[in-house]
């Protein structure tokens, strides 16, 4: 399953949050990036500014995806296949076959959000790593490091909501 098989399944208000959070996190990247790479030891009025851009963007895109999600209900195909064969099985239509009324944990999400899940973990480790190598140096954690742990906490973000937003309308594969 891909980004476009999954798209639609989404609630119009949901994708405009979503392109919004994308495009917060990306401008929020942008400017950390800039932080990061540009600036000295000390910050300039100019990269302040871009590390205060790249703080709202967060805040923008955390809370767009957190809205997102919140809105998006759960894809409801299954449940309401199972429900109408507990109904039936109540009223004695149709016989309990076992199958039918077994719970699914061992399901799996496709591989297009489980990648997403997957980004976020990877971008996790990038902001533990940054944040560590900050911590070891004798003067504290440098601009460039709060920076760059800034970035990955972005993209970590944006990866796990995504993931989250995308988890509630993608099938799930089961085993036969």
């Amino acid at each position: 399953m891909t980004m476009s098989e999954v798209w639609p399944l989404l609630r119009p208000l949901c994708r405009k949050l979503a392109l919004l959070g994308w495009a917060s996190s990306a401008v929020g990247m942008a400017a950390g990036l800039a932080v990061a790479i540009a600036s000295g030891t000390r910050l300039s009025p100019m990269m302040s500014t871009l590390q205060l851009v790249a703080t709202l963007s967060m805040a923008l895109s955390v809370a767009s995806f957190v809205t997102a999600a919140a809105l998006q209900p759960r894809a409801r195909s299954r449940a309401r296949s199972q429900e109408r064969v507990q109904a039936a099985v109540k009223h004695g239509r149709i016989a309990p076959q076992g199958r039918e009324l077994q719970l699914d944990y061992g399901s799996e999400f496709p591989a297009t959000v489980q990648a997403f899940l997957l980004g976020s973990l990877a971008f996790l480790a990038g902001a533990v790593a940054f944040a560590c190598a900050g911590l070891v140096l004798q003067s504290g954690p440098s601009v460039q490091s709060v920076a760059f742990c800034q970035v990955f906490l972005l993209g970590a973000a944006a990866s796990g909501f995504t993931f989250m937003l995308f988890s509630k309308v993608a099938p799930r594969h089961t085993e036969p």
